[in-house]
């Protein structure tokens, strides 16, 4: 998840007028309309919340599974 979010960001700071025009639209949402952006962010930081514990959940569950895969092997 992290290494995701950071090749969008990475790819903004590469792409400076695309980073621009992000910058410039959040900018008028937040100008027009800021408690429904502030809702918009909110939400966008609990799902990327979600993402990270489920990235975590799954990591160490497959870390569990080698493990214990490899006591079961050096038991044979």
């Amino acid at each position: 998840m992290h290494g995701f979010l950071m090749g969008i960001w990475g790819w903004l700071t590469a792409n400076p007028l695309v980073g621009l025009v992000v910058a410039a639209v959040v900018a008028l949402m937040l100008w027009k309309q800021p408690k429904q952006t502030m809702k918009l962010a909110l939400a966008l930081l609990v799902l990327v919340a979600l993402g990270y514990l489920v990235s975590g959940i799954i990591d160490f569950t497959m870390h569990s599974a080698v493990v214990k895969g490899s006591g079961i092997e050096k038991s044979q």
